[in-house]
């Protein structure tokens, strides 16, 4: 099966799960009025979040043990089935326990459909797909409030969801028509307990995090370090467990964990933050906002896919990271001093997406065929972290110079808060982000070590060590 037919059928599986993220944003205050939801209706958004983000490393791990089609069946389905009951959902609490099982499908598709893709193009060449990936993400995000206003208004706004029982289909169709040759796994028993900590444990971090948490977080974290040490305990003494200790061995792994984490730190702290600078405090529409935001993502696409040709051309990758960073934390240095913002997002943008194949490659390299599964997803997790993170460490910096709520179910409008203060919070953003870039960048230079790509698919049985003993 060629490379371009085995991305072509998991394009869709990585677009059906970007867009669920977005598509659901613009018809949010519609279904607040319909079901009297209140400042609880933005659960709607956080549950899918949270249910998608701690499955990510279940599904690599079983994938890895159970194939990686059956996996992929299961999610899908499992997305599907979420969607239905989301738009059958009559109140708010049965819509966000809806949410909750679209999450657990909608977590598998993306850190499978990586997966896939590591299975079947080598490293050295995996970079030129990128740029299409990152393709499909911006066109996903860019179309999801699109479409979301679009069904809210001339149609239902139950509608986001019904779109996924065709496109959740031909998913279905694509993947076991074309990618039933990776349908193989390997003899290992589970690790269920280390499993379900993790997934607790990734619930309470992004607890702690959002910044939408109203109660006191003392419990959040008591709980967050009992259950870190339980899974330490547990993962000492099993086979094959969930979180390998052998995967922070491998060279250049636990490195781009890391910076991939940054790199969607900052990224999401561009999508969310310069929006509202350009609507609060410039008086902006919302559509003239997101035409600043589609240069910063066309030149994270433009980035992306240029960074993955010349990696498959020259077999290099570090310098495109440590340019990244660096052209990342010029622009968003230039953002804080005001510097020509649209010349300063394509900056930032197409530092951004210089690291995302190169950093990809390192992993996809370096990972052994019977833990690509976990390993990728893992790799995944970071980045989905890494935006969570972002977000929290935003909303803290802006709080120290506003120190109000200003959004949904305030009673304070941003037009009410003065314009200087708005500035200062905005500029605290961006001069703490480019800090974050400029610390990315001497963690490239000193920590990320160049190696050779492979040119080939690493293909084997064998079994995963003892790690018990």
């Amino acid at each position: 099966m060629s490379p371009k037919t085995i991305f072509a059928s998991v394009a869709l599986v990585i677009a059906l799960g970007s867009l669920e993220k977005s598509i659901v944003t613009t018809p949010l205050p519609i279904i607040g009025q319909e079901m009297g939801a209140g400042q609880a209706l933005t659960w709607v958004i956080t549950a899918y979040l949270l249910a998608a983000t701690a499955v990510l490393p279940v599904y690599g791990k079983l994938s890895d043990i159970f194939g990686r089609v059956k996996m992929l069946n299961m999610s899908v389905i499992l997305f599907v089935l979420g969607s239905v009951a989301c738009g059958l959902s009559q109140d708010l609490t049965s819509l966000v326990a809806s949410r909750i099982l679209q999450g657990i499908g909608g977590g598998g598709l993306i850190a499978l459909a990586f997966t896939v893709i590591a299975d079947s193009i080598p490293a050295r060449e995996v970079g030129k797909y990128q740029g299409y990936i990152s393709a499909v993400y911006a066109v996903s995000s860019i179309a999801g409030p699109l479409l979301g206003g679009f069904f809210a208004e001339q149609l239902s706004w139950r509608w986001v969801f019904w779109i996924n029982l065709p496109l959740g289909g031909l998913a279905l169709w694509l993947i076991n028509t074309n990618l039933k040759h990776l349908n193989q796994g390997r003899q290992s028993p589970f690790d269920w307990i280390g499993a379900g900590l993790l997934m607790v444990l990734t619930t309470l971090l992004l607890l702690m995090l959002s910044p939408e948490l109203t109660f006191d977080r003392t419990g959040v974290i008591v709980l967050f370090v009992v259950f870190v040490m339980a899974l330490v305990l547990v993962e000492r003494k099993v086979h094959d467990p969930i979180l390998p200790g052998r995967l922070a061995k491998l060279p250049g792994y636990l490195t781009s964990v890391i910076l991939i984490c940054c790199s969607q730190l900052l990224m999401f702290a561009v999508l969310v933050y310069l929006p509202l600078q350009m609507q609060w405090q410039q008086g902006m529409s919302a559509f003239d906002s997101g035409l600043m935001m589609m240069a910063f993502m066309v030149s994270i696409t433009g980035g992306a896919y240029l960074g993955g040709r010349r990696i498959a051309k020259t077999g290099y990758y570090k310098s495109f990271v440590v340019v990244g960073f660096f052209f990342a934390a010029v622009g968003l240095f230039a953002l804080y001093l005001g510097w020509l913002p649209v010349v300063a997002l394509a900056l930032a943008g197409a530092g951004l997406g210089l690291t995302l194949p190169s950093l990809s490659v390192v992993v996809q390299n370096v990972l052994p065929p019977e833990d690509r599964g976990i390993g990728t997803s893992m790799f995944n997790y970071g980045r989905e972290l890494g935006g969570a993170i972002g977000v929290a460490i935003c909303a803290m910096l802006f709080h120290s110079k506003v120190p109000v709520v200003v959004g949904e179910g305030s009673t304070l409008s941003p037009d009410a808060i003065d314009p200087q203060r708005l500035a200062q919070a905005f500029s605290l953003i961006y001069v703490g982000m480019a800090g974050v870039g400029a610390v990315a960048l001497i963690a490239t230079v000193v920590a990320l070590k160049g190696q050779a790509l492979s040119r080939e698919v690493k293909i084997s049985s064998s079994q995963p060590a003892d790690e018990s003993k």
